[in-house]
């Protein structure tokens, strides 16, 4: 091999990498550059907001990395916000005035709780045949139905050991960011692995990309659709816990779930997952989630009205999702 072939085939290496990879490094890119801004518009910058951003990221970020799974897989779900909302609700009543160990037992519970429950709405999809947004959409008023029989009104609550975990403390706030952003990078480094390095990761992009395609392949596109949906799920119950340890107690509200489930769309889109399927990463979306938070203390800083600042978000998210159709389309008429 000569040189320059060798020149030529790095270039074309790099140029792939970035073609794969390019929208989420520029998300992540944007995400310091924000980081920076944010910095250069409050007096002080240090520990306690870099434990502010990432502490109260988490829930939507788990979100975020659930909606990917599924969507990437074909899927959409509209039913994570209710979700979390229920599994909050049903911690904060069975962690009450409990001490460590019995609130991690039942951390795993509720995570296994909502794995299974989200299992079976994707088996129902899959059986029925009925579009995800229909029996997911569904899935949500059942599931904040029930969040509200748990949990008729605010309270609950957790261990301090257990707030610690995700916080840092157990007073849920202070200076202590490092356990937060463990919380991040671990189930983010997990669910990327996952994703790209296992064959049942894999068919969840295959069964994304091309139903047909996956299914003639030897892909078991049902399972795909059932795994993706009991993983979301899981994540969902994730961000239901951290939310505990956050807040301290159990909210189990509508319009809150809502919020949620709209804002982890908007974070997948924002990370570069194609909403057709079987494009995108965890690594991007999770990113996105917490931009999306941080675009709140931001425009606090540079003295916007709140209300201004929603209408600001809005904006932003309409554009991001209109970039994103302009480069799926142009990704669709390369191929």
């Amino acid at each position: 091999m000569t040189a320059e072939t060798a020149g030529r085939i790095r270039g074309m290496d790099w140029s792939t990498w970035m073609r794969r990879r390019g929208w989420t490094v520029g998300v992540w890119v944007l995400l310091v550059l924000m980081v920076v801004w944010y910095a250069a518009l409050i007096p002080k910058f240090g520990g306690f907001q870099i434990a502010s951003i990432s502490k109260n990221s988490l829930p939507l970020v788990y979100l975020a990395i659930g909606q990917a799974i599924v969507v990437i897989a074909g899927g959409i779900d509209l039913s994570v916000g209710a979700m979390l909302i229920l599994t909050n609700s049903i911690a904060a009543q069975l962690m009450l005035d409990q001490p460590l160990g019995v609130t991690l037992a039942v951390a795993v519970l509720v995570i296994l709780i909502g794995a299974v429950i989200n299992g079976v709405v994707g088996w129902v999809i899959t059986v029925s045949r009925v579009p995800d947004i229909v029996v997911t959409l569904a899935t949500s008023f059942i599931l904040s139905g029930a969040a509200l029989l748990v949990l008729p009104s605010p309270g609950g609550g957790t261990s301090e050991g257990f707030r610690a975990i995700f916080t840092g403390s157990g007073s849920g706030s202070g200076s202590t960011f490092w356990p937060s952003l463990v919380a991040i990078a671990i189930p983010m480094a997990l669910a990327a692995w996952w994703m790209k390095g296992t064959r049942t990761g894999l068919s969840l992009y295959a069964t994304g990309s091309s139903l047909g395609a996956a299914y003639l392949s030897g892909v078991r596109t049902g399972r795909a659709k059932v795994v993706s949906y009991a993983v979301g799920g899981g994540f969902s119950a994730l961000a239901g816990l951290s939310a505990l340890a956050i807040t301290g107690s159990g909210e189990s509200r509508a319009a809150t779930g809502s919020i949620f489930t709209l804002r982890s769309v908007a974070a997948i889109v924002l990370g570069g997952v194609a909403l057709t399927g079987g494009i995108g990463s965890v690594v991007g979306a999770v990113a996105a989630g917490i931009i999306l938070f941080t675009l709140s203390p931001i425009l606090s800083a540079m003295g916007i009205d709140p209300n201004t600042g929603q209408v600001v978000q809005g904006v932003l998210i309409v554009v991001v999702m209109m970039v994103a159709g302009v480069v799926e389309l142009r990704r669709q008429r390369a191929a």
